[in-house]
């Protein structure tokens, strides 16, 4: 039961994380287009990148996982390991697809620079979520432990 609940849990998270990827990473490449490439046309195949890409972005939740609680050493290496994996990942897709110019330096540092940035965006909207679901739970565990002790009394 426990390892069905660990399996839910994390493609919840995958789940979620992929939509806030896809966001993100739109924007990103609309701002590197707009910045390096703004004369280009694309057809409608352009519209797979962002997915496939948030697809890539989400591998590191089934890799990097613990049961235990880390601490916040722990937490950190965790998060730049996940960073430099994706990093990695798209990076050799960047280096292998023909239609970027990956031999333009400015290009690959702008997708570097925007993968992290995005790698930070998204964790940064993923504690504003769990901020607050850890407020309602703390207001249904005071409402629980008010009815509790109005029951006893």
């Amino acid at each position: 039961m426990r390892i069905v609940s660990g399996i839910k849990e994390r493609l919840g998270e995958a789940f979620r994380l992929y939509f806030i990827l896809v966001t993100l990473i739109t924007v990103l490449l609309m701002i590197l287009g707009l910045m390096f490439d703004s004369d280009r046309t694309f057809g409608y195949e352009i519209y797979f990148s962002p997915l496939l890409y948030a697809l890539i972005g989400v591998i590191p939740v089934f890799v990097f996982h613990s049961d235990r609680e880390l601490s916040m050493k722990r937490l950190v290496i965790r998060n730049i390991l996940r960073l430099l994996l994706v990093e990695a990942l798209v990076m050799m897709l960047v280096f292998k697809a023909p239609s970027i110019p990956s031999d333009r330096p400015e290009v690959v540092a702008g997708i570097a620079v925007g993968i992290t940035v995005v790698y930070i965006l998204t964790m940064v909207v993923e504690y504003i979520f769990e901020l607050i679901q850890a407020r309602e739970l703390n207001t249904y565990l005071e409402e629980y432990q008010k009815r509790i002790s109005d029951d006893i009394m």
